[in-house]
């Protein structure tokens, strides 16, 4: 085991980031800069800083859904993006959080 951090950005799925969905620039951004893995996942319900629910019940379907980005690195490789990444993030949260990390890589055959 190995020790890390997780940085976690929550954000609208809406939310632009240099004129494009920001989480589709996050993960090619993350990708560029040689990290292991990015995921994205897509809420089914939240709100955030205007408190409007947002939500993919049928009676109040909302085309806007949250969706939280995470990435996993050793804490030099995360602080060192982190100058550049906050700035991006106009309305949202940003976490971060110290995790114990196992990396499984397939072999080659």
């Amino acid at each position: 085991m190995d020790d890390g951090v997780l940085l976690r950005i929550y954000m609208a799925e809406s939310a632009l980031i240099n004129n494009e969905l920001g989480y589709k620039y996050l993960v090619r951004f993350f990708l560029r800069k040689g990290f292991p893995g990015c995921t994205v996942v897509r809420g089914m319900s939240g709100f955030g800083h205007e408190h409007l629910l947002k939500t993919v019940d049928v009676f109040q379907l909302s085309l806007d859904l949250p969706v939280i980005i995470d990435l996993v690195d050793t804490r030099e490789r995360i602080m060192a993006v982190l100058p550049e990444v906050e700035p991006m993030i106009v309305h949202g949260l940003v976490t971060l959080q110290d995790v114990r990390m196992i990396r499984k890589v397939p072999e080659k055959q």
